[in-house]
């Protein structure tokens, strides 16, 4: 049976931190190993009572352990019924809205599709991405848990307002988002690459028109971000009214 979007997109996520997970067992088996060949003249390691440093090492090894065959367990599972879903706007049940997005998907009709980090090889793409369909846009990212690792918000297309790249300062080192803002929150993905992130902001505007375009998005993401926070009805106010602009004007 052939896979929908969704499943497949459990699947890539899974994938990628099942070899994340083989990785951090050889650095972690590595590490063991040196502990072992360092100290194995001043340690007892046939000693594993109680407050002796191989009864703690014991412990860790079985914590870790524990973790590895949790993660195994959760990365096996492929999504079903779009219960990798996650449906801020609660429109449906996640069932419906997969059958939505699979259906889209199926018919070719992803309209912009992109990983939020810039690789220079395709097939080593990984991480978080964004699609955008005729109906929603999806925020594909990663949770952790027992039931799985892959997430996607899917936020609906009528509940978008204004999208945009926010880079500059802001306590802290240079950092790029993608900003989203909705009826009700702003969701915010960061990237690293600020021209790549910008890309994904202009492939989007030609099906999500930059109501804004006529500003500095470094002024006015942060300003507008600002006063969403403070209280949203000022921002709608400001939206309707830069719409009825463009409105006029064409």
């Amino acid at each position: 049976m052939k896979q929908g979007y969704l499943a497949r997109e459990s699947e890539r996520v899974n994938q990628a931190a099942r070899k994340t997970l083989v990785k951090l067992v050889i650095v972690f088996v590595c590490a063991l190993s040196a502990v072992y060949f360092l100290g194995r003249d001043s340690i007892d390691f046939s000693d594993v009572s109680y407050g002796t440093i191989p009864f703690y090492i014991v412990i860790l090894l079985g914590i870790v352990l524990f973790a590895i065959v949790v993660k195994i367990i959760a990365t096996g599972r492929t999504a079903v019924n779009g219960n990798n879903l996650f449906l801020p706007f609660k429109e449906d049940t996640q069932e419906a809205v997969a059958r939505i997005i699979d259906k889209e998907a199926a018919e070719g009709k992803i309209l912009v599709e992109e990983f939020i980090g810039q690789f220079k090889d395709p097939k080593k793409a990984s991480g978080e991405k964004i699609v955008l369909l005729p109906s929603y846009l999806l925020i594909c990212g990663v949770k952790g848990g027992p039931k799985g690792t892959s997430k996607v918000t899917a936020i609906p297309r009528n509940q978008i307002y204004w999208i945009c790249a926010q880079a500059g300062y802001k306590g802290g080192p240079f950092i790029v988002k993608l900003l989203i803002f909705t009826d009700n929150k702003i969701f915010a993905v960061e990237g690293t690459e600020v021209e790549h992130v910008q890309g994904i902001a202009e492939k989007i505007y030609k099906y999500i028109p930059n109501i804004f375009n006529d500003y500095d998005p470094f002024v006015v993401s942060y300003e507008f971000e600002k006063i969403f926070h403070k209280n949203p009805e000022d921002f709608f106010a400001i939206y309707e009214e830069e719409r009825k602009k463009k409105t006029l004007v064409h």
